[in-house]
């Protein structure tokens, strides 16, 4: 005997369908690891340092849905690429169900996994809204083993010429732009890493970082497809749901990953997983 289903037994049944088949697509891209490669322009780079590569990580959220496996094949492709200087852009760990200490010891796998990690002129790191909410105390800690550079407001010469600073969370550091760049040259390049992109609200008509490197967006995490709209990212309107490349200023860019993790949810549509690395060109 056939069933017959009524007008909003056939609707229900095509959004259940929909949002089953969204899932499943969201949770298979979320394993699809790219590397996102960028050429910024930078005025005032020397000759020498011109085709300098940054390797960039960000948002791991171990503890939560990334894996250790997912955080060793981000690792290895980094490596790969054979960066002069790699950039970690903070949440290690998560702490979006739970602001517990304890956390950080269920991610601690992310730590173990970053022991290798080295390129020729250092690996340096900064903090996220996640790790504050944890134990940012701990995290610190736990970085501080590490063969590690945590950049908490400083700046630090790499470079004759270049300069990397880095700063505490937007939300949580706080950050403290200007301490950290203290009494850095106009002269010198400097390169900021923020985990989050509305540092930039507090270099308004400062001209000496060319280039902010940021995560925390996670370039939306869940974008509706054609419209390619992403419902909701906690940062300002101006970086809500963004990734790549961003002009700032007639001497400043902002650089987004997309991160290795997820937020919430084991689900990326529209967005895969990155890791980056960004080439510096001399113009």
């Amino acid at each position: 005997m056939a069933i017959k289903l009524s007008r909003r037994a056939w609707i229900r049944a095509i959004v259940y369908s929909s949002l089953a088949v969204a899932g499943g697509v969201g949770y298979l891209s979320s394993k699809l690891l790219e590397v996102v490669r960028v050429d910024v322009p930078v005025k005032g780079l020397s000759k020498r340092l011109d085709g300098l590569k940054i390797g960039v990580m960000s948002d791991f959220h171990a503890g939560a849905f990334t894996t250790r496996g997912e955080i060793i094949r981000a690792v290895k492709v980094l490596e790969r690429e054979k960066p002069d200087f790699i950039a970690l852009l903070g949440d290690y760990v998560d702490g979006a169900y739970s602001h517990s200490p304890k956390n950080v010891e269920k991610g601690d796998y992310v730590f173990d996994v970053f022991k290798g990690l080295r390129a020729p002129l250092g690996v340096y790191a900064v903090l996220g809204n996640h790790d504050h909410w944890t134990d940012a105390g701990l995290v610190r800690e736990k970085l501080s083993k590490l063969p590690f550079v945590l950049l908490d407001n400083q700046s630090i010469l790499i470079e004759d010429c270049l300069a990397v600073v880095g700063v505490d969370d937007f939300w949580e550091g706080p950050a403290y732009s200007h301490k950290a760049m203290g009494d850095l040259s106009p002269e010198l390049v400097a390169v900021m890493l923020s985990h989050n992109p509305d540092v930039n609200l507090q270099l308004v008509g400062d001209s000496r970082v060319r280039l902010v490197i940021s995560g925390h967006t996670h370039g939306g995490q869940i974008r509706i497809p054609v419209i390619n709209y992403a419902p909701w990212i906690p940062c300002s309107r101006k970086y809500r749901g963004s990734s790549g490349l961003i002009r700032e200023s007639e001497s400043r860019w902002t650089y987004i990953t997309k991160g290795v993790g997820t937020f919430f949810l084991p689900v990326r549509l529209a967005c895969p997983p990155d890791v980056s690395i960004i080439r510096l060109r001399r113009v």
